[in-house]
């Protein structure tokens, strides 16, 4: 992946996490720490990607193994909304 493209989906992340960082201040609502756990996953292994690619744990880069970390966080995050819709749809929440 180009430097280039690391640096902007970097901004990106780092945009989004501070986005859902202050909302989930704002609101105090625990949905919110999956998403910025996700956010600050990418933006570590975004980062890690872009100032120490060449880490390695187990033959692995460290970017990748957060990356797979972020994944994880994400299917938690995503689940969560869905719990979440199904809920208010029911009327529930």
């Amino acid at each position: 992946m180009d430097a280039w493209l690391s640096t902007l989906l970097l901004i990106v992340f780092a945009v989004h996490l501070v986005a859902f960082a202050v909302l989930g201040m704002r609101r105090r609502q625990w949905y919110y720490l999956a998403l910025v756990v996700t956010f600050f996953l990418l933006c570590a292994s975004f980062g890690l990607r872009l100032a120490a690619p060449d880490w390695a744990v187990g033959g692995v880069a460290v970017f990748q193994w957060s990356r797979w970390a972020a994944w994880v966080a994400a299917a938690v995050s995503l689940s969560w909304t869905a719990v979440r819709v199904v809920r208010r749809r029911r009327g529930d929440d």
